[in-house]
């Protein structure tokens, strides 16, 4: 679909006819509501109701359709779309807000032309729109209609004469006869929406109990965190990273865990990405490379002179402050940049653009590693695996599962452990559970190994215990000699 200027004189259902405000039939308004004074007081009362770059309603006027339908004979059919466009960003950081403004434009037409005449559409935020509608049956009925909105994405935007891919997610929230208040309404499918978007982006997501449940332990979570570093709630655990020929232990990927007073051992996977969209992840993230840095500088001095230590770094960090927050992580602790391994996404290296190429150039500079972590689930281009300075694939632990019977998995492992060889990098496997799946890794050249055939992440004193173990059956052999 090509773009079409879509200001108000568009006629689609949902969109302003016209901006003659004398007009309030339902055409123009659909049911008007208390703003209908308003409205027909002129041109600057109509535009008060009207998003300015769409053409469509705006928020004001919503929420005030919205909430004259929860008080009438409709209101047990009242539902509330939120569609929000997923990594909408991007276009403007890319091309510019001027063509994310006309493919602004376009989505709202797209969306005006597929609802019907009764049904509500207006824009409510950057990249936020919301349809209401009041008659769309039961749940599933309705379901059906919001998988149709998600569908309209699948087509490019062509703008241009170029093509602009944007998918959306969807968040459903149904009135079900009880008495509910409009923003209420809009703020659970909201809740639905963002719910949908941890799963990835082009969900859809219905509002329920359970997502009620969600958004207020996340919600809750939210407020712990900002306590949990103070007290003393956050601690690391350290997975022993093995060589693959000689079965020694040569270092160790630090893992962070959360026991709240309140809540209990919360996985990472729940708070991580809380603590990201909280903003609070810079300041755990230091102490977490400060902790490591401190930890494996103490273990090579007094127990493994070799050792090194490999830390996840978050997206929201990985910035120029990164590097001299590792600068003076290494001075303060003493730990040689060869034993520091940083450990990142695919993702976090797609946007090849300079700031990207600056942070990893710059730590590349201090003498640390980088490695890329769950190597091949990510995007399908391999391009920056020339484009920055990589020392490291970790291989994901999906392909590992398969070894060796599943010839797919065993396939793709090889081949992944000759390219990365053939660029001059590493390879560690994580995953590792059985004796068969080791052996088979080994024979493929794989360099480091990583999983619980060989320990389970623990504290720093379990991990000391295996060094020290180590060390001392290293000495007896060195004397048996």
């Amino acid at each position: 679909m090509t773009e079409q200027a879509l200001m108000p004189a568009a006629t689609s259902a949902g969109v302003v006819k016209r901006l003659s405000c004398g007009d309030t039939s339902s055409a123009h308004y659909p049911h008007d509501i208390d703003v209908a004074a308003a409205v027909s007081g002129g041109h600057a009362g109509c535009s008060s109701f009207v998003d300015s770059l769409t053409g469509v309603h705006n928020r004001a006027y919503a929420v005030g359709r919205a909430q004259q339908l929860l008080k009438s004979a409709h209101a047990a059919r009242v539902a509330v779309l939120i569609v929000n466009l997923d990594g909408f960003s991007k276009i403007n950081d890319i091309a510019g807000y001027d063509l994310g403004d006309r493919v602004l434009r376009s989505v709202a037409q797209r969306l005006a032309g597929s609802i019907d005449q009764d049904d509500l559409l207006a824009r409510i935020g950057g990249d936020e729109f919301v349809i209401v509608a009041d008659d769309h049956g039961d749940a599933s009925t309705l379901t059906a209609f919001a998988q149709h909105v998600l569908a309209l994405f699948r087509e490019p935007f062509v703008i241009g004469g170029h093509e602009y891919r944007v998918s959306a997610s969807v968040g459903v929230a149904l009135s079900n006869g009880e008495p509910r208040d409009a923003a209420a309404l809009m703020r659970d499918a909201g809740s639905a929406m963002r719910r949908g978007k941890l799963c990835g982006p082009g969900r859809l997501r219905i509002f329920t109990g359970d997502v009620q449940e969600d958004v207020q332990r996340r919600f809750r979570i939210e407020e712990l965190l900002h306590h949990a570093l103070s007290a003393g709630e956050l601690k690391l655990a350290y997975q022993a990273v093995i060589d693959a020929a000689s079965r020694e232990t040569i270092g160790a990927e630090v893992l962070l865990r959360w026991s709240s007073s309140e809540l209990g051992d919360v996985a990472p996977a729940e708070f991580i990405p809380v603590a990201e969209e909280a903003g609070l992840m810079e300041s755990i993230g230091d102490w977490v490379l400060e902790q490591a840095c401190a930890q494996a500088a103490d273990w090579r001095w007094s127990i493994a002179p070799s050792f090194a230590v490999s830390v996840n770094i978050s997206p929201v960090q990985f910035n120029e402050r990164l590097v001299r927050q590792v600068a003076a992580c290494l001075a303060n602790s003493g730990l040689e940049a060869s034993a520091l391994q940083l450990e990142i996404t695919e993702g976090m290296l797609m946007p090849d653009d300079a700031a990207v190429r600056a942070t990893t150039a710059a730590l590349a500079t201090l003498g640390v590693k980088l490695a890329v972590d769950d190597f091949g689930t990510g995007y399908a281009s391999l391009s920056y695996l020339k484009r920055f300075p990589l020392h490291s694939l970790k291989i994901d632990r999906s392909f590992v599962a398969g070894l060796p019977r599943d010839t797919d998995s065993l396939a793709i492992t090889h081949a992944l452990v000759k390219m990365a060889h053939a660029c001059g990098m590493c390879v560690t496997a994580e995953g590792v559970e059985t004796e068969e799946q080791a052996t088979a890794l080994c024979e493929m050249g794989c360099d480091m190994l990583q999983g619980y055939l060989f320990n389970r992440p623990g504290s720093a004193a379990d991990l000391a215990g295996v060094l020290s173990r180590a060390s001392r059956l290293n000495r007896r052999r060195r004397l048996s000699k």
